[in-house]
């Protein structure tokens, strides 16, 4: 049953470059990396144009059009918007045609990181951000800081070799410049959605992290391997497929991480 909360992906426009060819030749980009899965197909796009991009003029959504079709290419192939990251996968919406609003959608605080969904009806109705998007302010703040940019993201480095968690988010931070995730915060990601599950050993008494069926089929091994005490531990290893699912969930990841801190305090 489709979804209409999620028909309109609102994406945000980095710069006036960027709009005036995503406007003329009629569609939208954005990194597959960066979209949840669950939340495809989308059946229309709306342009969020940041403060400052067009000079003095505020945060706020003018245009929308429908979707003609949806491709998935690399960014290579999108030849009018030159990038450092040919390779990184792109989702390519080409539109029927641009329409504006008859009333912009003015931002009032907070803003949108990327992209975010609703339904036509709101896009439509709506005259504040707040009126089709959860906008509250102290979790879209920290989001917006804690999350990866799809510059960032292009930048974190793959191997052909598996690697565990702790180097795999090393990189990650690395490509950040900071650090922006933990991996207990993967780890717990992956427990919740089945790809890792608790195991006790008998053996060595002890609880595990192990990958279920799901996670072997995502790329995820474990292995036994001796601690400097001299006792054994289980230690997950994750595939270069591994790796890229990881990379293309961060944010799923960070969001659920800001969502739950904010419920807990």
């Amino acid at each position: 049953m489709k979804n209409l909360e999620h028909e309109v992906l609102i994406g945000t426009v980095k710069s006036k470059k960027q709009f005036e060819v995503n406007f003329s030749e009629k569609f939208y980009h954005i990194p597959e990396a960066v979209v949840p899965k669950n939340m495809m197909p989308v059946e229309y796009i709306a342009l969020y144009l940041p403060a400052g991009t067009f000079g003095d003029e505020d945060g706020c959504i003018r245009y929308y059009g429908k979707i003609a079709e949806t491709k998935t290419v690399k960014r290579e192939e999108i030849a009018s918007i030159p990038s450092r990251n040919p390779e990184m996968m792109y989702y390519k919406f080409e539109v029927e045609e641009w329409k504006r609003l008859e009333t912009p959608i003015i931002r009032e605080c907070g803003g949108i990181y990327a992209k975010a969904f609703t339904s036509l009806e709101k896009l439509l109705s709506a005259t504040k951000l707040s009126d089709i998007v959860n906008t509250e302010y102290a979790v879209v703040k920290k989001i917006k800081q804690s999350g990866f940019r799809p510059e960032e993201l292009e930048k974190i480095e793959t191997s052909k070799d598996p690697v565990g968690v702790k180097l795999l988010a090393k990189r990650i931070n690395e490509a950040a410049g900071k650090e922006k995730i933990l991996p207990v915060q993967i780890t717990k990601y992956l427990l919740k959605n089945g790809y890792l599950r608790l195991s006790f050993d008998e053996k060595t008494k002890s609880l595990n992290r192990v990958p279920t069926e799901k996670g072997m089929e995502a790329g995820i091994e474990s292995f036994w391997e001796i601690n400097k005490y001299f006792r054994e531990y289980s230690k997950n290893y994750y595939s270069e497929n591994a790796q890229k699912f990881i990379i293309e969930h961060l944010n799923e990841i960070i969001m659920i991480s800001e969502e739950e801190a904010y419920k807990n305090n």
